[in-house]
């Protein structure tokens, strides 16, 4: 097996998982504007007699982000879709709308603004990003994702961004029973790839995805810097270590 350098350290992976947005794809190129466009959706949906600047304030402060910041351990980088929708239903129901109309008009808007905007067009795949999983692949080591994003959407962005056949496996929210930071993202990776847990790394942004690393036991988790939003020293209280870029990860003697 080859032995591979996360930053400075030397791992002999099987088998290499990877968050998808914040550690392969820039995270605000594509979930800011989806936000943006959920929000605006949600909001023309209301009819009169709602104070709209108001509950598109709290739709925002709800999931973590302000006019100047994302909260690195709020909802907003870290929630599936499914967890975004019952964050925004709450809101509505905050405000006087029955709960089952609330979760209506946000199922509603949450389809539509993802037709609206059409998000693999706006994927930023990170720089040196599709250099370093080749380099990966061609030396043999299996790779896949785990995403908290739908798998169907995964998919059509790694196509657009031409990385699709490096993975073995692509796993999003919807392609599992517990989503993150259960560790059942990891553990259908490595038995559908028939790997030895020992000889799996797990990388990833966020403090989610080192809680589901540090809890399968697999034998690496790293944090990554570039591309999310969570500060380094919020990473390495779970990570094994903590590298810039995904750019840091290379085989060993290169």
């Amino acid at each position: 097996m080859k032995k591979i350098l996360f930053g400075s350290r030397i791992f002999t992976p099987e088998l290499i998982i990877f968050d998808k947005d914040g550690t392969l794809v820039d995270f605000e190129s594509t979930w800011v504007p989806l936000l943006d466009m959920r929000v605006q959706q949600i909001l023309d949906r209301l009819g009169a007699g709602f104070q709209k600047k108001t509950m598109k304030e709290e739709l925002y402060s709800s999931i973590g982000v302000s006019a100047n910041s994302i909260d690195p351990r709020g909802p907003f980088p870290q929630t599936s879709t499914a967890e975004d929708e019952v964050i925004a239903a709450a809101v509505l129901y905050r405000h006087g709308i029955p709960w089952q109309r609330a979760k209506k008009i946000v199922r509603e808007s949450m389809i539509e603004a993802e037709k609206a905007l059409d998000r693999p067009k706006y994927a930023k795949l990170l720089p040196g990003t599709r250099e370093t999983l080749s380099s990966l692949h061609n030396h043999g080591i299996r790779l896949a994702v785990a995403t908290a994003d739908l798998t169907g959407i995964t998919n059509a962005i790694l196509k657009r961004l031409d990385i699709d056949g490096l993975f073995d496996i692509v796993l999003g929210a919807d392609s599992v029973q517990r989503d993150k930071p259960d560790t059942e993202m990891i553990e259908t990776a490595v038995s559908s790839i028939g790997a030895t847990p020992e000889r799996v790394a797990f990388v990833g942004d966020t403090v989610n995805d080192m809680e589901m690393g540090r809890q399968s036991g697999i034998g690496l988790v790293v944090g990554v810097l570039e591309g999310g939003v969570t500060p380094r020293e919020y990473l390495e209280e779970l990570a094994d270590l903590v590298i810039d870029s995904v750019r840091d990860i290379r085989a060993a003697g290169r």
